[in-house]
């Protein structure tokens, strides 16, 4: 009687646990709880991007160890080889082959002035660190397994205090980063399952000790509150699982995967995922260096890895930009770049945008009132090339005509307030000779004055590329007068050709 009397109260109880749960179901917390508000809305923002039908996936790239080969040359040359920034930037702080009297020096983070400049770009920024071993006065010996890998939790041993040692000065490198209010994807002990790092094919109970005894180093005892935990094993080898330190040292899961055929070869992605983790690849690059394909890398992530929420590729002979199809990586309609990044953007599941974007324009069937500047004729609605549905915009245009600038836009009156991301896909035809290349920029003109805003020129080929423009900080965005898109032909180019843009969104 007391059971059946109490029925109604409980079943009311539950159905509140309920909704409240389904309220707050839409956040991925850190396991940081006093993590900055930053670094909780990027790893609420990266556990979303599965949700989305298009940009989903974000770019990385590698760019060095501190002190010794750190630099932008190769991200600025991937930038020319594909017209895109990744959305990720990184790089290491160790210099674990190396060897000193004072082996805390070969860890360095000078490297932290490009991370900031990158972050306040709109990028985001990683960091690993292929530590010096600890076992040794000296350093070094990176590759040479350590045998006494327990002494890293005692600080009265050698080891230990050399540890203790090594985790203070990287500190103070992530320490510099958050006084910045930069956040750090954070990756330690990365491919601990392989047998090539003195960290590698540790006792996994003895590891597990030292991941956490790092986290509550770093976290609890100096209060760093910028960092994403990252658990890294490499995918070619058994064990991927087995060093987990649980749940609540790890924000997202990944695997380090070098191969030529990743759609096939690649293993490991199913048993990462079930940890209930966002799921990356977190170092990837071929075996074969300076002919591999990069294009393998991005199908394989949509059909057989689709809840990567990024990807970092490797810099020298794995850098996309000194292989194949670098292009066809960064500009998929699944990739986001740099410029693309809006932490507000979140996509919950059975979503169908990329983000909360809102369509503008699909030119399903009809231009939708769009014109064309400079072209020979003259905007159609085509299905020769779309990148979203079953139409897009083309125009003709002569690249041997003396002004080689030619235009696609819509002179209308549109409100773009609160709105952060205007983004549209764009293309040329496969015909004609473009010289030096084409590039295009995403525009918009706003107020009386018709003040010109554009997100910068980006190379454009028969492989499309995705344009964005950041509207954060633009005057005027309730009263934008024009919505177009500027294509720029080389002074070398001629005969005739094509351009073509489709799906227009804003988020």
């Amino acid at each position: 009687m007391m059971k059946r009397k109490w029925l109604p109260y409980v079943m009311v109880f539950l159905l509140g646990m309920s909704v409240i749960a389904s309220a707050n179901a839409h956040t991925v917390g850190t396991v940081n709880a006093n993590a900055s508000q930053k670094t909780k809305d990027t790893l609420n923002w990266l556990a979303h991007l599965p949700n989305r039908t298009a940009n989903k996936t974000v770019s990385g790239f590698f760019g060095g160890y501190s002190g010794h080969t750190f630099s932008t040359q190769q991200l600025e040359e991937l930038r020319t080889a594909t017209g895109q920034y990744p959305g990720i930037f990184g790089c290491d702080y160790g210099a674990g082959w190396a060897s000193a009297s004072d082996p805390t020096t070969l860890i360095n983070y000078d490297c932290n002035s490009g991370l900031k400049t990158y972050a306040a770009a709109g990028g985001l920024v990683t960091v690993n660190v292929h530590y010096p071993s600890p076992g040794h006065a000296s350093g070094g010996n990176l590759n040479t397994k350590l045998a006494n890998f327990g002494d890293l939790l005692n600080a009265s041993t050698d080891t230990g205090a050399r540890w203790r040692a090594y985790l203070d000065k990287t500190a103070a490198g992530l320490q510099d980063l958050e006084n910045a209010g930069v956040t750090v994807l954070w990756r330690p002990f990365h491919e601990m399952n392989g047998d090539w790092f003195w960290w590698g094919n540790q006792d996994a109970a003895a590891f597990k000790n030292a991941w956490i005894q790092m986290y509550n180093y770093f976290t609890v005892t100096k209060g760093l509150d910028n960092l994403i935990w990252i658990y890294a094993p490499d995918f070619s080898r058994g064990n991927r699982t087995a060093y987990y330190p649980g749940s609540n040292y790890v924000d997202i899961v990944g695997l380090d995967a070098y191969d030529d055929n990743p759609a096939a070869s690649v293993t490991g992605y199913d048993e990462l995922v079930a940890l209930g983790k966002p799921f990356a690849f977190t170092e990837i690059g071929p075996d074969s260096q300076g002919t591999f394909d990069y294009a393998k890398w991005i199908n394989a992530i949509k059909t057989n890895f689709p809840k990567t929420v990024y990807f970092f590729a490797w810099n020298d002979g794995w850098a996309p930009h000194r292989n194949q199809n670098a292009s066809a990586l960064l500009n998929d309609a699944w990739t986001v770049n740099r410029g693309e990044i809006a932490l507000s953007a979140i996509t919950e599941a059975g979503g169908t945008g990329g983000g909360t974007a809102t369509t503008l324009y699909d030119f399903e069937g009809s231009t939708q009132s769009w014109a064309g500047g400079n072209v020979t004729g003259g905007p159609w609605s085509v299905a020769e090339w779309r990148s979203n549905g079953a139409s897009g915009l083309k125009a003709d245009i002569n690249l041997g005509a003396s002004t080689k600038s030619y235009s696609l836009y819509r002179s209308a009156s549109h409100n773009l307030s609160g709105k952060s991301l205007l983004k549209a896909r764009v293309a040329t035809a496969n015909w004609g000779s473009f010289g030096s290349g084409m590039t295009a920029k995403l525009y918009i003109k706003t107020g009386s004055g018709y003040q010109w805003y554009d997100g910068g020129a980006v190379s454009v080929t028969s492989a499309g590329a995705t344009l964005s423009l950041s509207l954060t900080g633009k005057a005027n965005l309730g009263d934008v007068r024009e919505i177009g898109i500027e294509f720029g032909g080389a002074a070398n180019g001629s005969g005739t050709s094509a351009i073509y843009a489709d799906f227009v969104t804003v988020e």
